[in-house]
């Protein structure tokens, strides 16, 4: 029999296999289920190893939290009181297992100092007896999943082998498309490009991948461009062993590329024998326009002069290539940022019609283009929430492998107080894209919900975390911030702006933003009547408030306040589609967040509010309510019907 019996779902098979390799290295016995004998019936083995086993380790996971064998197995192992708990997602644990301390494993690399293996590690000890070893008699090994269910493939950034630095941006296109060609596979999970593209020169190793990212299996190789010919070398390795599967090398005309991109994804599918979705016929492209294409996706975001070159050049690629579906779906959504970002300009019907028609064509020629929904999405008031929801709907029918498209309904879905979801969805773009900026935020974000005593030091660790991997990211220091002034936890707090500061000076917004944070700590006369004039005074300017203000207001003790004020605000841009954008009303999530230190949704007033930004309406039509509506002390439901149109 073995000192440790380890519970999971088979969704987390692969970190369950790590826990054991690390507690074997450690020189515990243990016992997971691939060590079922076949002579045997199933439940009597689990019941003798668990009755035998001093420590039992149950690994949590959305996927768990709904297994009646995992729950069976946490139970009897509370009762005999020799249970582990850890958790590899932000699932919420089941009652009573809530009240019982709980590892964070969430990022767990197999680094046997985290925090929180030497949680695990020390329970063990209490249990099994003895000290927690230290240092481990021999290290664990990589956590390369033994037996992986399904494989999980990371598309490297191909090699620019043409001599020219400047045609880096070539060579990670073209890599890039490949990516996006294998992943329209159906049953073929492939890892995004914020991660696989992270890795470069010798952190290509299939060992360091697998422990990074969990990938099964890498496709890696490199391109040579001469003039209008290109050479792509390709290999598809298996990470458990570093065994090449499959070697090939492609030479073609520039205007085959798209044929070598579906030639080069049915041969992976068919090396790990998976489905293989083609993409839509797009024929001859001229290699000019293909190399302006992929110029194009290599601008970023964000500004407007950030987005116009961006614009400008897929306005050419489309008029060289008008069947390339990706170029009409990301000029859309490119067009739906400049037309968000604008303060003057055209009018707003022409400019929307300029998003409308490339995202309408982009879906006539691919209906699996997601980035199309998205933008239009992106042209929807702020206070069209089911209209927004549904097209971010479509988007992730259309592209359910898309990181971005689940992180923008992971924003939705805080914006409407629907916590899990938020969850859910920031949770499934980071396993599609570990990597993922955007992902850890929302997955950190939607934490304030749960009221779990480990919650502060939990996430605390896992923003450094976070910020240690992107430290030029400062809204993961604005969302710490947030979250540790929220909790009241001012020590974490300081010791987070002071990093921050130490990196590099705030701006003004973020000094402001700050400012709202510190109110939370003192609610002295002064700092109300500070936050008060603050709000009266945008009131009387622009007939409406901030949102973060109102919940600064709130934080320092002006309830009464700041209802009044409320009551006086519109909030009618909110559903202008030609209003200025909008600013802090994400933070609409925060105030119908049920935690200890705050309880606004329990104030029926603040439905007043919910009114006036149209989520009464969108509550009563669609019966999707937030995560409080069964914990308040009044009737919400009846509340929002009652409001709603007002």
């Amino acid at each position: 029999m073995s000192d440790v019996f380890i519970s999971y779902a088979r969704s987390t098979a692969k970190q369950a296999q790590q826990v054991a390799e690390a507690l074997r290295g450690l020189d515990y016995s243990v016992w997971i289920d691939d060590d079922l004998p076949a002579h045997r019936t199933y439940s009597r083995v689990i019941e003798d190893e668990m009755t035998a086993a001093k420590a039992a380790v149950v690994i949590w996971s959305a996927d768990a939290v709904q297994s009646e064998w995992v729950l069976s197995e946490a139970n009897r192992a509370r009762e005999d009181r020799k249970l582990v708990q850890v958790t590899t997602d932000t699932a919420r644990l089941p009652m009573p297992f809530n009240t019982i301390q709980c590892a964070d494993l969430s990022d767990w690399t197999g680094n046997l100092a985290a925090p929180g293996w030497r949680k695990v590690v020390a329970s063990i000890a209490d249990l099994v007896g003895g000290a927690a070893p230290s240092p481990p008699k021999r290290q664990a090994a990589a956590p390369v999943a033994a037996k992986p269910l399904e494989p999980l493939l990371a598309v490297l950034a191909f090699d620019n082998l043409s001599g020219d630095a400047d045609m880096a941006y070539f060579s990670d296109g073209v890599s890039e498309e490949i990516r996006e060609t294998v992943a329209r596979g159906a049953d073929l999970k492939v890892i995004g490009r914020a991660s696989s593209f992270h890795f470069r020169g010798q952190e290509k190793a299939a060992a360091n991948i697998a422990a990074q990212l969990g990938a099964t299996h890498i496709l890696d190789g490199s391109v040579r461009r001469s003039g209008q010919r290109v050479r792509i070398s390709t290999d598809l390795v298996q990470c458990a062993n570093a065994t090449t599967l499959w070697s090939e090398r492609f030479d073609r005309e520039l205007t085959d590329i798209f044929a070598l991109q579906d030639e080069i994804a049915a041969a992976v599918a068919a090396a790990l024998k998976t489905a293989f979705a083609p993409a839509p016929a797009v024929g001859p492209i001229d290699p000019a326009a293909y190399d302006l294409y992929l110029r194009a996706r290599n601008l970023g975001f964000g500004a407007e002069l950030d987005v116009r070159p961006r614009i400008a050049a897929l306005e050419q690629v489309t008029a060289a290539a008008p069947g390339l579906a990706a170029a009409w779906g990301l000029l859309a959504v490119s067009r739906a940022l400049r037309l968000r970002s604008r303060r003057r300009g055209p009018a707003y019907d022409a400019m929307r019609a300029e998003v409308v028609e490339p995202a309408e064509t982009a879906l006539r020629l691919d209906p699996g283009c997601g980035v199309a929904y998205t933008a239009l999405a992106r042209l929807q008031p702020w206070a069209s929430l089911a209209e927004r929801e549904a097209l971010l709907g479509k988007a992730l029918a259309a592209a359910p492998n898309e990181p971005d498209a689940h992180i923008a309904m992971a924003e939705l879905c805080y914006t409407l107080g629907r916590f899990r979801e938020t969850a859910a969805h920031a949770g499934q773009a980071a396993a599609i894209d570990p990597l993922h900026v955007q992902a850890a935020f929302w997955a950190a974000s939607s934490l304030g919900e749960y009221e779990d005593e480990d919650f502060t030091e939990i996430t605390h660790e896992r923003f450094i975390s976070f910020r240690a991997r992107w430290p030029q990211e400062r809204a993961l220091g604005i969302a710490e911030a947030w979250v540790q002034a929220f909790l009241g936890r001012w020590d974490l707090f300081d010791a987070s702006i002071a990093s921050m500061r130490r990196a590099e000076p705030f701006s003004s917004a973020y000094e402001q933003r700050f400012e709202y944070f510190n109110s939370m700590r003192d609610p002295g006369p002064a700092t109300q009547a500070a936050v008060l004039d603050r709000l009266n005074e945008d009131l009387a300017r622009t007939g409406t408030v901030q949102i973060w203000d109102l919940f600064a207001a709130y934080a320092v003790g002006l309830e009464d306040e700041m209802y009044a004020v409320i009551d006086r605000a519109s909030f009618a841009h909110l559903f202008d589609r030609d209003g200025p954008p909008p600013s802090g009303t994400g933070q609409t999530g925060a105030m119908l967040m049920l935690h200890p230190r705050f309880h606004m949704p329990t104030d029926p007033r603040l439905m007043r509010l919910c009114a006036k930004m149209g989520l009464c309406d969108y509550w009563a039509a669609t019966d999707r309510w937030p995560d409080c509506v069964d914990k308040v002390p009044y009737d919400f439901r009846a509340e929002a019907r009652r409001l709603a149109g007002a």
